[in-house]
């Protein structure tokens, strides 16, 4: 297993496909939602809420796209990923929707069609550079700070089981 350093640049279309992740995540938004406040939300979530929270996972740095959106890198348990943000307003800050990403060596799609039929959150899949491990979060309507610790939580699972994987598979 080798996890590769790639840049993290691209934007994220708005026009995302929902991944399996979200259909597991969607009871965390519904249930936050009918025990917090309205007031406790904005139109969108700012990334410094998310970077904050990323901290309890381990170092995280700030920087830009090519395209000014934030982006966040961090690394938790020797792994290393990304949170690239998107759709955000003019100051960067409230933002629609952020995809976290974690970039690794290829591996077999069959390997990683099995991953993606046997978990719910992370989804794997292969481009011209290896293999990705992604989830793609909205963030419109903004998210509790709980939430978006449990967002994280889930992330840091299945990051961490993602290598595990990858390592059984050797």
């Amino acid at each position: 297993m080798h996890q590769r350093t790639r840049p993290l640049h691209c934007p994220i279309p708005h026009t995302a496909t929902l991944t399996t992740g979200l259909l597991a995540l969607a009871g965390l938004f519904t249930a936050g939602a009918q025990t917090t406040t309205a007031a406790s939300h904005t139109p969108g979530t700012a990334y410094r809420a998310v970077m904050e929270a990323a901290r309890t996972l381990g170092p995280v740095k700030m920087t830009t796209t090519d395209t000014g959106a934030p982006l966040l890198t961090g690394e938790t348990d020797g792994l290393k990923y990304g949170i690239i943000f998107s759709g955000c307003d003019a100051r960067g800050e409230q933002c629609e929707d952020m995809r976290l990403v974690s970039y690794w060596d290829a591996y077999p799609a069959r390997d990683l069609n099995t991953w993606n039929r046997t978990k719910f959150v992370g989804r794997a899949f292969l481009d011209d550079d290896g293999t990705t491990l992604d989830l793609w979060v909205s963030l419109a309507g903004g998210l509790t700070a709980q939430q978006i610790g449990d967002v994280l939580d889930w992330w840091n699972v299945a990051l961490t089981a993602f290598a595990s994987y990858l390592e059984e598979l050797k």
